[in-house]
């Protein structure tokens, strides 16, 4: 993968960093599930995020903490 799209981990750290606090990987999932961060998977595969949106993502102090984590496609986060 080239330098344009990043691991969901990276994405954490560089969130995290710009906005000066702890988000979450399931926060970041939520980014991703709204469209603010571009994402590309390949079927069985590995998750990866768009840099250049990641680079201009900041949450807000307070959302984006919570201790729910992993990043799953949308297909499996649903609840039946």
């Amino acid at each position: 993968m080239n330098s344009h799209w990043i691991t969901p981990a990276e994405a954490v750290a560089m969130i995290s960093k710009k906005s000066h606090h702890l988000v979450s990987p399931h926060h970041v999932q939520t980014l991703v599930n709204r469209g603010k961060i571009g994402v590309r998977s390949f079927h069985g595969g590995p998750i990866f995020l768009k840099r250049s949106d990641v680079q201009v993502t900041r949450v807000a102090a307070g959302i984006g903490n919570s201790s729910h984590s992993g990043l799953l496609p949308k297909s499996q986060t649903s609840k039946n």
